[in-house]
């Protein structure tokens, strides 16, 4: 019989620090079109066997594939042409709690050894999806489901065992895929799916969200919702970051028209921190965000940034290049064992020194 999945609490690579998992969550900002399209297929009786959910980080993919899962696996949606099962449902309480047997969750497993994450989705894994769904449905009920969060973690061997699945899929048996960026999927995976694109959220809509949450200074909620890219998850976890990502964002935009070197050693530090991997990836996001809104601002005089444009005067070219010295450091990072705090010391002084 398959183990309850993360039986033993370890930690779980589809959720993003100081965030609930999204399986936790039970309302979905926007999206409304898309839901739309899963439950017209749904009440045809002609549901499509793989359902591949795309869009950026924090948009609320994760969120509506546990929303569909809630509702195949039997969930009682509030209304009919919604998926708002209530957090009280028998069914919902299972999903959340990880213990329905016909719910299958493949993502990166943990080694508890080693204290870390794997770096892909191993094809083991993906053999044990196999294993589950030739098994004898653990529940009553028509549909068995897998959720893959996310899809752009498979390595290839794990991409063809999932591919393999995908071409002869059992009967009654719906996989939802998660991928922030399907380009790098086999171009034979994105062929075996339905494309759900998860568009983005516009900003006075989570911008009232945020404020329905009690989320922080109305300043801080509206940097995080011009950071955000429309994407709701990532607007909540820059305010939750706030002191160590928007704050920093903040002090280094502001002191760029004087040297500094004691701010930008003070943020490389703060970021180096392995407890704040996850500020680090959303300052990284922020600054790139910040420059090419203050180059905007350099050609045009519209700011549309968070907090005030730079009190510096550069030409939209110091901008602009100011932003590629960014992006080439944060690739270099990342294929690199580089030293994190003097990447981005040196990243902010090159840019003050610009």
């Amino acid at each position: 019989m398959r183990q309850i999945e993360n039986a033993e609490n370890l930690p779980e690579a589809d959720c993003a620090d100081g965030c609930a998992h999204p399986r936790e969550v039970y309302q979905l900002l926007g999206h409304e079109n898309a839901e739309d399209r899963f439950l017209t297929a749904y009440r045809s009786g002609r549901m499509h066997h793989a359902w591949l959910l795309t869009g950026p980080k924090g948009i609320g993919k994760a969120t509506l594939a546990y929303r569909m899962a809630r509702k195949l696996l039997g969930g009682e949606s509030l209304l009919k042409t919604s998926l708002d099962i209530p957090k009280s449902d028998p069914i919902a309480q299972r999903v959340e709690a990880l213990t329905h047997g016909n719910l299958f969750v493949l993502r990166r497993p943990y080694d508890v050894k080693l204290k870390r994450f794997r770096q892909d989705i191993p094809v083991d894994r993906v053999r044990e999806v196999s294993g589950f769904f030739q098994e004898t449905a653990a529940e009553t009920g028509q549909w068995r489901v897998c959720i893959i969060d996310s899809a752009d973690e498979l390595n290839r061997n794990s991409e063809n065992a999932i591919l393999k699945l995908l071409e002869e899929p059992p009967s009654n048996t719906l996989f939802i895929l998660i991928s922030s960026a399907p380009g790098r999927l086999l171009p034979t995976i994105r062929s075996r799916c339905l494309n759900l694109e998860l568009r983005a959220v516009p900003d006075a809509q989570i911008g009232s969200w945020l404020s329905e949450q009690g989320c922080g200074s109305p300043e801080l909620m509206t940097a995080a919702v011009k950071l955000s890219r429309g994407a709701p998850g990532k607007a909540l976890a820059l305010v939750q970051n706030a002191d160590t990502v928007l704050r920093s964002l903040s002090d280094y935009i502001g002191s760029l028209s004087r040297m500094d070197n004691a701010i930008d050693m003070s943020i490389a530090k703060i970021m180096a921190s392995k407890k704040n991997e996850t500020a680090r990836g959303l300052f990284w996001d922020g600054l790139g965000d910040t420059l090419h809104a203050n180059a905007l601002h350099a050609a045009t005089g519209t700011y549309e940034g968070p907090f005030s444009p730079a009190q510096i005067k550069r030409s939209p070219k110091t901008w602009q290049e100011n932003h590629a010295r960014l992006r080439d450091a944060r690739r270099a990072e990342a294929a690199i064992n580089m030293d994190k705090t003097a990447t981005m010391f040196e990243l902010l002084s090159s840019i003050r020194a610009a």
